[in-house]
């Protein structure tokens, strides 16, 4: 059964949404301009162990914390227009304490741009399209496509892999369609949303997971609480602009080597 997504009270579209935004971009990849650098730019976590030492991977979970900064002026019910058809978010995201296991995940902050595709509003029909307006007729920014056309966009732009380390080793993640999806309110993120990239690593035996949770938020008629805004934009309230999403809570880098 289809449920409206992100809607208060639990409801949450399932991941047939992220497939069904794929299916309508087409070729994600002809639309959005995947980053020149690997993963989440740079590393998680920094280089290699030293050089000539015996590689050791270990099963390990870390905090992770930082934020998003969308697409100026940033997330709202009905977005903005503008002249471009790709608009960037910037994400930065720091490992920290090692929360079980051994070995950690490093320090080194992850930097990102995510390329994002705005609509056409010469072919689209969402509200702030009618009528386009002169050259500024690409829409971004609506707050409900955070978890379905933000997140292929997301994906794309790492699809080279993400680079991370577990216990000073350089490791390389994939991410794919299956393993990447939305997290509902009271889901993994408890009572927060976010996202959620897992699969094998490039290392035998070696899988990894990042979990990404939305807890605080910036902008205009803000709260300070993510959920609370986000949830208040998609349904309608105008007054509200989440300029950056702060991640925090569980969010978190994990490692299991079998």
């Amino acid at each position: 059964m289809r449920q409206r997504f992100g809607h208060v009270g639990g409801h949450w579209e399932c991941d047939r949404r992220i497939r069904r935004a794929i299916c309508a971009l087409g070729t994600v990849t002809a639309l959005v301009v995947p980053l020149t650098s690997v993963g989440l730019i740079g590393s998680v976590g920094g280089p290699a162990g030293a050089s000539g030492a015996a590689k050791k991977y270990t099963s390990t979970s870390c905090a992770l914390s930082g934020h998003m900064k969308f697409a100026p002026p940033g997330l709202s019910f009905t977005g903005s227009l503008g002249t471009k058809s790709i608009v960037t978010s910037d994400s930065s995201v720091v490992p920290g304490s090692i929360l079980s296991g051994s070995g950690g995940c490093g320090s080194t902050p992850i930097m990102t741009k995510i390329k994002i595709p705005a609509a056409d509003c010469r072919k689209s029909q969402i509200p702030i399209c009618r009528p386009p307006t002169g050259k500024r007729h690409f829409a971004y920014g609506v707050a409900s496509s955070l978890f379905d056309v933000d997140l292929v966009a997301l994906m794309t732009s790492l699809s080279h892999g993400i680079a991370m380390s577990d216990n000073g080793n350089a490791v390389l993640g994939a991410v794919t369609l299956t393993g990447t999806s939305p997290i509902p309110f009271g889901g993994s993120c408890g009572p927060a949303v976010g996202m959620s990239l897992a699969g094998r690593t490039n290392v035998a035996g070696l899988t990894y997971r990042l979990l990404l949770c939305f807890v605080r938020d910036h902008g205009t008629g803000t709260t300070g609480g993510f959920f609370t805004d986000w949830t208040a934009a998609i349904n309608g309230d105008s007054a509200i602009t989440i300029t950056a999403g702060s991640y925090g809570g569980v969010s978190s880098l994990t490692f299991v080597k079998v």
